[in-house]
C-alpha cells in the first residue's frame, strides 16, 4: 500500500488551491471592504444624528434651524460663531478644520476637481466646493456642510475615510439632508418633512451636477438594505 502523496500530487492539489484562492480572494476583500465602509457610514450618520440634537438641547429649541447653525458662516481666528462652520467645528471631535483648502497634507477631502471623485463605473462624479467648511473628525470621516438659503436647508457631504481612496460615491462618499427635528434623510430632499430625499435607484445612476447630487440615493440604498451595500 502506497503511503503519502506524490510530488505530482501535491503540485495539482496546490494548483487547484491556488486557482480557487484567485478566483475567490478579491470578492472577499470588496466584501470586507464594503462591510468596513458601511460600519464607517453608520458611525459618522450616528455621531451627526446626536450632533444635531446636541445643539437644539444646547440653545433650548426644538428646530435646528433656529440654532446658531444656520445663516453665514463666521469665523475668526480658528473660531466659528455662526452657520454650518459653527456646527461643525464644535458639535464633532475633530483632528482638522477648515480642510477643503490648502495643501494636501492639510486637507481632508479628495479635491475639488471634476474627477475627484468617481461614480462606480469610473466615470467623474466631481469635486467639493471650495467655498465649503469641512472638518476631518477623530474618526476619520470628513464632513463638509452647506446651508441652501433658497431652500432653507443644511446639507453633508460625508467621506467616511477621508481623502483615503476609493473616493467613490456609494462607496465611502454620500450626501445628507438635515431636517428641523434634527433628523438625517437623504440629499435632496429639500427638508421637507417626512421628504427621504433621493430614491435608493438614483445611487450611482449618474448625471449629478454636483458631489452632493452624484452620490444621492446611496445613503437611502444603504439604509433600506438593512445598512447593506448590496449594489
Amino acid at each position: 500500500m502506497r503511503k503519502g502523496f506524490t510530488l505530482a500530487e501535491v503540485l495539482i492539489t496546490l494548483g487547484i488551491v491556488g486557482i480557487v484562492a484567485v478566483l475567490t480572494i478579491p470578492s472577499v476583500m470588496k466584501n470586507y471592504k464594503n462591510r468596513l465602509y458601511t460600519a464607517q457610514l453608520e458611525k459618522a450618520y450616528a455621531q451627526i444624528a446626536d450632533a444635531t440634537q446636541n445643539i437644539m438641547h444646547d440653545e433650548h429649541v426644538d428646530n435646528f434651524y433656529e440654532t446658531k447653525a444656520i445663516g453665514e458662516n463666521k469665523c475668526a481666528g480658528g473660531t466659528c460663531t455662526s452657520g454650518t462652520a459653527y456646527f461643525l467645528s464644535n458639535y464633532f471631535k475633530t483632528v482638522k478644520k477648515d480642510c477643503a483648502n490648502g495643501d494636501d497634507d492639510e486637507l481632508c477631502i479628495a479635491g475639488h476637481n471634476p474627477s475627484s471623485y468617481k461614480y462606480i463605473s469610473g466615470t467623474d462624479a466631481g469635486g467639493v466646493g471650495a467655498t465649503v467648511y469641512c472638518i476631518q473628525m477623530a474618526s476619520g470621516a470628513a464632513i463638509c456642510g452647506s446651508h441652501n438659503s433658497g431652500q432653507k436647508c443644511t446639507s453633508l457631504l460625508v467621506d467616511v475615510n477621508g481623502q483615503a481612496e476609493p473616493n467613490i460615491v456609494g462607496r465611502d462618499v454620500f450626501s445628507m439632508d438635515i431636517h428641523k427635528d434634527g433628523s438625517i434623510s437623504d440629499y435632496r430632499s429639500g427638508c421637507v418633512d417626512n421628504n427621504a430625499g433621493c430614491s435608493a435607484d438614483k445611487c450611482n445612476a449618474g448625471g449629478g451636477a454636483n458631489i452632493y447630487e452624484s452620490s444621492c440615493g446611496c445613503l437611502n440604498a444603504v439604509i433600506e438594505s438593512g445598512w447593506k451595500m448590496v449594489y
